[in-house]
């Protein structure tokens, strides 16, 4: 096995660092050389690193009534990087504005763009972050970097949008360096059942979880993925796209997504002559026991995302599941059900919670972008100054 540089292992130190400072707000030096099994001397030297780029700062020394100097809290700080975290949907997009400790300061719903191409979506998604930049302008805040939370498949690395079904139009567009050419901010993109876990990590049932699955049921259904704490994307970014999953069905195979998702629930209701607009309709429906809705939902519905959601935790072993995305609204009458489904056939003795997301379906993936794009840039931000070391210390020996 070949040693780590100096620099590699600092960069290590430096991202363990970092995720902890994230996690545990107020978490001191102290604490941080317990759980690390750093030196003192290696958590002060990067913690020092830290504050000097504007990314940690120092609370005033709380007193604990013992003798002795008390451990000093740190905590990201708020103005390290502001962000704009936009979700990309199929009909529609939304951005929220975000501090570097995740707390959200506005949000704003974009125009609808359904049925138009990638040129009038761009449109749109620039005039909906121009709003958000303006928003940034009247707090005299400054926007350091997009995420974008889209559906996949795409690219994360080059920032591509392959051919996302129920897309119409898009295929291997450059949408990170479109963004990134017209607001000259870094840009990240990621898969919006991602960027939903991670919005359900830090605002929602996750924040004690170490394990979990957040599925988001919209046109297409796809699989965030939280393992030991971290988002899991695999070899080729291309994680929980369980919309995707093969069923066989009167000798056909058929993808869940073709089967379930909302515009499939959406047309088996107004072929029963129902005069229904969307999935919120449906939702009043149900309320009011509409029994031609109920049918559809328990019997055409339900067991497909049953099917999924018990063959998720068979493959993943989480502790929990979410279910959110637009199909959400539907509440207990789609969970109890699925609930049903899993408790029947799951296999071993396990407790395996599912649950509706507690963040609002029209939300977690603008800020799960939000987050995915702070997260981004400030580990970029506490690494940087060590390639730049590296690099010098390269051009002096050649």
């Amino acid at each position: 096995m070949l040693a780590l540089k100096p620099e590699d292992t600092r960069i290590k130190n430096a991202t363990t660092l970092l995720r902890l400072l994230l996690k545990q707000d107020s978490i001191s030096r102290v604490e941080l050389s317990r759980i690390t099994e750093l030196t003192k001397t290696t958590i002060s030297s990067i913690i020092n690193e830290f504050i000097a780029l504007g990314i940690v700062e120092e609370s005033s020394t709380i007193s604990t009534g013992k003798v002795g100097k008390s451990p000093i809290p740190l905590h990201i700080r708020k103005d390290a990087v502001h962000t704009i975290g936009v979700h990309l949907g199929r009909q529609k997009v939304k951005t929220v504005l975000m501090d570097a400790r995740m707390n959200i300061i506005s949000r704003k719903e974009g125009l609808s763009y359904e049925g138009l191409g990638p040129k009038g979506v761009l449109e749109r998604l620039f005039l909906s972050i121009d709003d958000s930049m303006k928003d940034a302008e009247k707090h005299n805040i400054k926007v350091g970097a997009i995420g974008i939370g889209v559906p996949g498949p795409l690219d994360a690395q080059t920032g591509v949008v392959k051919h996302p079904p129920k897309f119409k139009g898009w295929k291997d567009v450059p949408l990170g360096k479109i963004v990134h050419e017209r607001y000259k901010l870094p840009v990240w993109i990621e898969n919006d059942a991602n960027v939903g876990v991670l919005a359900e990590k830090w605002h929602g049932g996750g924040k004690d979880l170490k394990n979990f699955v957040y599925i988001l049921v919209d046109e297409g259904i796809g699989a965030g993925v939280v393992i030991d704490n971290k988002l899991y994307q695999g070899a080729y970014d291309y994680v929980g796209e369980i919309g995707h999953t093969l069923f066989y069905d009167h000798e056909k195979f058929l993808y869940l997504e073709d089967v379930a998702g909302v515009d499939i629930l959406i047309k088996k209701v107004r072929s029963q002559g129902l005069n229904i607009e969307n999935i919120k309709d449906i939702s009043e429906l149900f309320k009011e026991n509409n029994e031609v809705v109920t049918s559809i939902v328990i019997k055409d519905i339900v067991p497909w995302i049953g099917s999924a959601v018990i063959n998720v935790i068979h493959i993943i072993g989480p502790e929990a599941v979410f279910i959110g995305g637009k199909m959400s609204v539907l509440g207990d009458a789609l969970i109890q059900p699925i609930r049903e489904i899993v408790s029947q056939y799951l296999f071993g003795d396990q407790e395996v919670e599912v649950k509706l997301s507690e963040i609002p379906e029209e939300d977690a993936v603008a800020i799960g972008a939000a987050i995915h794009a702070t997260t981004k840039w400030l580990k970029k931000k506490s690494i940087e100054h060590v390639y730049v070391e590296r690099r010098w210390k390269e051009d002096k020996n050649n």
